[in-house]
């Protein structure tokens, strides 16, 4: 190889570099407006303590963030007769790269007041469904990062904030 083969092709890794590092930056910076965003507190629910969203709420969030997406549920099992357990996949595109995000989450199985029987177990299995969708979306999209307790404000200065500052 030719030493202007050998400079041609160390300059095309260089621009693909240079691109990958433009994508990256541009993902970090949509992940971290995503986050910063604060959730509306008429969204905001409380329930033994813990505060969550419902999850109509994170999928309005998601569909305008991450337009393309989609949730499989990989598989449920029940425990014995305690809980139901799901296990799903969400899938976006995320500024033309495809990203996933597996989660799990259990419902308590719902026993009838008589002591025999259930109460529905399609409902348990829609909560433990919506419960594994919920972290799914806050931990791959950073929607209700506040809610969850997952936001991180950089609060570093910018190379411009730091020379104002050396200057002033």
């Amino acid at each position: 190889m030719g030493k202007m083969a050998e400079l041609a092709m160390y300059q095309s890794d260089m621009e693909e570099l240079h691109d990958q590092a433009i994508q990256d930056d541009v993902l970090i910076r949509k992940h971290q407006k995503v986050s910063e965003e604060p959730t509306p507190s008429d969204v905001v629910k409380s329930r033994n303590g813990f505060d969550y969203v419902d999850e109509g709420y994170m999928r309005w969030r998601l569909n305008q963030h991450y337009p393309i997406w989609s949730w499989e549920v990989i598989k449920y099992e029940t425990l014995g007769d305690k809980a139901i357990v799901v296990h799903g996949r969400l899938k976006i595109m995320d500024e033309g790269i495809p990203r996933s995000f597996d989660s799990v989450a259990a419902h308590r199985i719902a026993q009838a007041r008589s002591g025999s029987g259930y109460v529905d177990l399609g409902n348990d299995l829609k909560a433990a469904n919506s419960d594994a969708f919920k972290v799914a979306v806050n931990r791959l999209c950073n929607v209700a990062d506040d809610v969850y307790r997952k936001q991180y404000i950089d609060n570093t200065l910018s190379q411009n904030q730091y020379d104002k500052m050396l200057k002033s």
